[in-house]
């Protein structure tokens, strides 16, 4: 048995695969819709909450917050990764529920009585309470995520879209009916609550799956499995914090706000992109394995899916890269301006990456999940070093330093890839070839645009938009002109590397 694989208990038969319910395009676009949705609805309570509250009181929860995606990183452990890659009984998914409901709890009442006494360490009557309803959401949380690995498990990505949309839809409504009636602070800790319920309970109306008691044989292949994902996640937090912890030493706290303030508009971006490529990439190359008994198919699948992959980053980050100055006054307004180039160069360093956001389930699923966290601590080491080297040259020599850190770690990653599951970069590369006239055709409207001075009049938010409308219209037509097989495989109305029906 290799690494990181494990089978189904002994004397029980294998599960067949869910009936496949949908076909994998139409998961991918609802799973894309619900991320931008997702990032809609944060955007819009952060700027309720920023006119609402004071910046001490936006401060107590941003500090709340970070202990608790701490625990919350704890309390998710790699429960829906590990039943995603699971190829073996259904009860193993029940049982594998109750774990994840468990550990939910625990950390929740370790959270609950670090609420209690946080609020004896400082003055604000309102610490204690915001930190003891984040801690009782990570319960919720760590359930919804459990719930979600389900559904993709069960190849119901629509349904699963749908449970997050209607999640974000509870906490913008909450969040800002709670911030409207003076709740201050605690008005975003009552909006993440109740979103968590609703996508934890939605999530086991929608999956019909329901937890049973673990076996220990679970409980042991459950943990061996998660402690590689909890490293994994701590070490990303660790480079993510780094650069701004470097920044701030070298250059002080302006040019880390504007670092961070471009970091986070790309950020926005980057998880449109990379939730769709995480949730196909679990759903497709399982489905590869199921099939062909391993990694085996792999690299077919690969051919197919990287390619529709950058058609929809590509011309994604090339708008944010041309608009990034219409972007920058949309959204941080005047005296803003230093972080327009900085926008530009993390906009590319994103682009160079979004293909690594497949890496955790191909790896996983073939059975190589024991090499993520050395190949995670290696590219944080790799961003770590770079930033340093550049940290004395300004903001935008360290967004240069991410790019070069991207570059390193995409060859490093495209060697592992091939060693152990079969893909070959340099062909998908080369099979990519039609994004590159097609993305330069897409931003003709945004070059005339500057050139006659269109839609000058209007916000910057909306002139964003429109264009980036425009460009969607002249990159669609443009690619399905150039890629003869994508066109043959909307026509088949499945996903890339999607086996028929009866292979499920």
């Amino acid at each position: 048995m290799s690494k990181g694989s494990f089978p189904a208990r002994k004397g029980t038969a294998m599960t067949e695969t869910p009936k496949q319910k949908e076909t994998v395009l139409q998961g991918g676009i609802w799973t894309m819709l619900s991320k931008i949705f997702t990032q809609l609805t944060q955007f819009a309570i952060f700027m309720v909450a920023v006119r609402l509250m004071t910046p001490a009181e936006f401060g107590v929860f941003a500090l709340a917050a970070a202990v608790i995606v701490i625990l919350t990183q704890v309390s998710t452990a790699g429960w829906p990764e590990y039943i995603m890659q699971w190829h073996g009984d259904r009860a193993r998914i029940r049982e594998t529920l109750c774990v994840a409901m468990i550990c939910g709890f625990v950390i929740a009442v370790i959270g609950v009585f670090g609420g209690g006494f946080a609020a004896t360490l400082f003055s604000d009557p309102a610490v204690g309470p915001l930190v003891q309803i984040l801690s009782i959401s990570v319960f919720f949380t760590s359930v919804g995520a459990a719930y979600n690995g389900v559904m993709v498990w069960q190849n119901r990505l629509s349904g699963a879209a749908l449970v997050t949309l209607l999640a974000d839809l509870a906490n913008l409504i909450v969040a800002i009916w709670a911030l409207l009636q003076g709740y201050g602070v605690l008005a975003l800790a009552w909006g993440r609550l109740v979103s968590a319920v609703i996508w934890s309970a939605s999530g086991a109306v929608v999956s019909r799956t329901k937890p049973v008691m673990v076996h220990p044989d679970t409980l042991a292949d459950s943990a061996a499995f998660s402690w590689k994902i909890i490293l994994t996640r701590v070490v990303v937090n660790i480079r993510i914090y780094a650069a701004t912890l470097i920044i701030g030493g070298f250059l002080g706290a302006t040019s880390v706000g504007y670092f961070r303030a471009a970091q986070r508009i790309v950020a926005a971006f980057e998880e449109i992109v990379s939730e769709p490529t995480r949730i196909l990439s679990w759903n497709l190359f399982r489905r590869s394995r199921d099939a062909q008994g391993g990694s085996v198919g792999f690299g077919a699948v690969a051919l197919r899916f990287f390619p529709v992959l950058y058609y929809g980053a590509v011309p994604l980050f090339v708008g944010v890269i041309l608009m990034a100055d219409t972007l920058t006054a949309g959204i941080l307004g005047p005296g803003w301006e230093p972080a327009t180039p900085v926008l530009r160069i993390l906009a590319v360093a994103a682009l160079i990456r979004c293909s690594g956001h497949a890496s955790l389930a191909i790896l996983t699923l073939a059975g190589q999940v024991w090499l993520l966290p050395w190949v995670t601590a290696l590219y944080s080491g790799i961003a770590i070093a770079a930033v340093l080297a550049a940290a004395s040259f300004g903001i935008a020599a360290i967004a240069m330093a991410e790019v070069v850190a991207a570059t390193i770690a995409f060859v490093i990653n495209a060697v592992i890839m091939k060693r152990y599951a079969g893909i070959a970069w340099q062909i998908i590369l080369l099979k990519t070839w039609a994004v590159l006239p097609a993305v330069a055709l897409a931003c003709i409207p945004v070059i005339l645009a500057d050139m006659f001075s269109l839609l000058s009049g209007v916000n910057d938010l909306i002139r964003f938009i429109v264009l980036g409308l425009c460009m969607m219209v002249v990159f669609v037509p443009a690619i399905l002109v150039l890629d003869k097989s994508l066109r043959a495989m909307l026509r088949n109305r499945r996903g890339p590397g999607a086996p028929s029906a009866k292979t499920t």
